[in-house]
């Protein structure tokens, strides 16, 4: 282990750190907290620690865990950095029989966390439960950055792997020898990593091929200990597809989610004739007419659409068409443009998942 800084000497236990860092638990005296200190084992590159600490510095999000300080030797070169201490539980699959409603909320955070690693042009690469532990306010947190790449680059001269949460084109080296990596990579993985908290920590035997033997034969996301709505299993499905164009983006799946455990949740808000009208789950429809032109209004759980309309009906200046979505403040307009019109403003309320 290097020399630490004064600050940070009080050494309170040796974590696990894994194949390339040594990982130690400190007191920081100057701000009275324990944090993490990692710092590359002999050997090892020093652009492992640097990238690393650029990923994690890249990124700010409640799902990902933060970079603090850095350590550095003599010469002025970076030897560790001092990351957040992950004091809560670990990660647990969800328990047998979980409703679906629980079993998002499970997923939520990971999905969230990996889509914003994702808009940061970073692709973690080592996915799996291991790699993810709750705060001490019971937040969610994905760590363990080490493989972390720009999803701009190639991929590597080197194949690094976790059996059971690897897809197959990773074991699939180029003609140069390179070994690819991609977006697609960190959605298998967190497909795996729904299997395994939807099934009681259970993975497929042929996920733990290399490279996995896919398609899994009988397995399906809808026959798992845990349910989830069809709709999600069908997206968890895709994100173990063989092929990886075929994996949908993890924004999607984060997205996905977040409607299921947001539905119902929403309302709309009509002003007519100086009413408010609600459009909610306790009132699906709202029906609007005037002077001979109508609009009808539809809630399904998760979005606001047109349902039905007759005579000349405009939604922020734009004819009105069946199946359009309100989203956001918008204007209903009853009426031809040169003539008289009616007006209906619209608000719509934005309900978030706070997990």
């Amino acid at each position: 282990m290097i020399n630490l800084p004064p600050r940070y000497r009080t050494i309170v236990k040796t974590l696990n750190g894994g194949g390339m860092s040594d990982t130690v638990l400190c007191e920081d005296s100057n701000l009275s907290r324990q944090v993490v200190v990692k710092s590359l084992k002999r050997g090892i590159e020093p652009r492992r620690l640097l990238d690393e600490l650029s990923a994690l510095s890249a990124i700010r999000s409640r799902y990902v865990v933060q970079v603090y300080d850095v350590v550095r030797d003599s010469n002025d070169d970076i030897v560790a950095f001092v990351e957040e201490y992950l004091s809560g539980a670990e990660l647990l699959p969800c328990h047998v029989g979980a409703s679906g409603v629980d079993a998002l909320k499970a997923l939520y955070p990971i999905c969230a966390g990996i889509s914003e690693i994702h808009a940061h042009d970073l692709i973690h690469r080592d996915l799996k439960p291991d790699n993810m532990k709750f705060d001490a306010n019971g937040q969610l947190k994905i760590f363990d950055f080490g493989l972390a790449k720009l999803s701009t680059s190639s991929g590597t001269a080197s194949l690094y792997f976790t059996r059971g949460y690897t897809p197959p084109e990773v074991f699939k080296a180029t003609p140069a020898g390179i070994f690819p990596y991609a977006p697609p990579v960190d959605v298998f993985a967190f497909g795996c990593v729904a299997i395994w908290m939807l099934n009681g920590g259970n993975l497929p035997a042929e996920l733990y091929d290399m490279p996995p033997n896919l398609p899994i034969p009988g397995f399906s996301f809808r026959n798992l200990q845990a349910s989830v709505p069809s709709s999600i299993a069908n997206l968890l499905q895709a994100c173990i597809d063989p092929n990886p164009s075929f994996r949908p983006p993890i924004s999607t799946v984060k997205a996905a989610i977040a409607d299921e455990l947001l539905r119902d949740q929403h309302k709309l808000l009509l002003t007519y004739n100086g009413k408010e009208n609600f459009v909610d789950s306790t009132n699906r429809t709202a029906n609007l007419s005037w002077n001979g032109n109508m609009i009808s209004v539809g809630y399904d759980g998760i979005r606001f659409t047109v349902t039905g309309f007759s005579g000349t009906v405009m939604i922020n200046n734009s004819p009105a068409q069946i199946g359009q979505r309100l989203t956001g403040a918008c204007v209903i307009v009853f009426g031809q443009g040169g003539g008289v019109r009616a007006s209906v403003p619209c608000a719509l309320s934005h309900p978030e998942v706070t997990l």
